[in-house]
C-alpha cells in the first residue's frame, strides 16, 4: 500500500523535475527582477508607492523557490524557510498587535533570505554542465545579491546605532524601502563613493571597507572561475570527440 508520504515525495521529485528545466533561465529572469527592484521599485517604495516593490518581490520569491526546488540541496530549502517563517511572524506581530515589531527581525529574515539566494545560485552557476549565458547572468545576480544583503545589514546598524553614517539616517516605519541603504551599499561594493554618505561608527566603517574589498576581489574570481569551467567543458567535449573518431 502506498503511503501518503510516498505519495508526496513521488509529487516533489516531479516538481523537482520541472523546475530543474527552467533552472538556468530562471537565473536570468533573477536577474531582470533584480534590476527592477533595485533601480526602479525600491526608490518607488521609499517614495511611498510601494506596490511596484511588493509586486517584485512576489515574483523575486517565485523564482528564488524554482531555483531552490531544482537544485536538490536541502540546505537551502531549510534557510530558505527560516528565513520565511520569521518574516511572516514578524509580519503577523505587525497586524495583530497593530504596531511595528523589532527592525532587527526583519532584517535578519531579509539577510538570511539572501544568503539561501546566494547559496542556491552559486551552487547552479559553478555547477557540473556548460557554461551558458545564463550562468553568466547568475553570477551578476550573486554581485547584486552581495549588495542588496550589504544594504540589509547597513539599514539593521543605522536602526540599531543612530548616527552611524553621516548623511544617511534610519526613518522608522519605512519596511521595505532600502533605497538610500541601496545606493550606498552599490557605491560601496562598486568603490565609487560619491562622499555625499560617509560611515561614522567604528563597525559601519569597518564593514564598508569589507564591501569595498568583496566588491574589487568578487568579479576576478567569479571570471577566474567561469573561464576555469569553460576551459574544462571545452576539454572534455575534445576528448570525447577525439575518442568518437578514434572508435570509427
Amino acid at each position: 500500500m502506498i503511503s501518503k508520504w510516498q505519495i508526496v515525495g513521488d509529487w516533489l521529485k516531479q516538481v523537482r523535475v520541472v523546475c530543474r528545466r527552467y533552472q538556468d533561465p530562471g537565473l536570468s529572469a533573477l536577474l531582470s527582477a533584480q534590476l527592477v527592484l533595485i533601480f526602479f521599485a525600491e526608490p518607488l517604495a521609499s517614495d511611498g508607492i510601494a506596490l511596484p516593490a511588493t509586486a517584485m518581490l512576489v515574483i523575486i520569491g517565485g523564482l528564488i523557490l524554482l531555483l531552490v526546488l531544482s537544485s536538490y540541496q536541502h540546505g537551502e530549502l531549510v534557510v530558505l524557510v527560516i528565513a520565511g517563517t520569521v518574516r511572516v511572524l514578524t509580519g503577523g506581530i505587525d497586524f495583530f498587535r497593530g504596531a511595528s515589531v523589532t527592525e532587527e527581525a526583519m532584517a535578519i529574515s531579509a539577510m538570511l533570505g539572501l544568503l539561501a539566494v546566494f547559496w542556491t545560485v552559486a551552487g547552479i552557476v559553478f555547477g557540473p554542465g556548460r557554461v551558458t549565458a545564463h550562468r553568466v547572468r547568475g553570477a551578476v545576480v550573486l554581485y547584486l545579491t552581495i549588495a542588496i544583503f550589504f544594504a540589509w545589514l547597513y539599514r539593521l546598524i543605522a536602526a540599531i546605532i543612530p548616527g552611524a553614517f553621516s548623511g544617511l539616517a534610519f526613518r522608522v516605519g519605512e519596511h521595505g524601502a532600502i533605497s538610500p541603504f541601496l545606493y550606498y551599499s552599490l557605491t560601496s561594493l562598486t568603490t565609487v563613493g560619491f562622499g555625499d554618505i560617509t560611515p561614522v561608527e567604528e563597525f559601519a566603517r569597518n564593514l564598508t571597507m569589507l564591501e569595498a574589498v568583496v566588491g574589487q576581489l568578487f568579479p576576478a574570481l567569479i571570471l577566474a572561475r567561469i573561464l576555469t569551467l569553460y576551459a574544462d567543458e571545452r576539454k572534455r567535449a575534445e576528448k570525447a570527440t577525439d575518442t568518437g573518431e578514434s572508435v570509427r
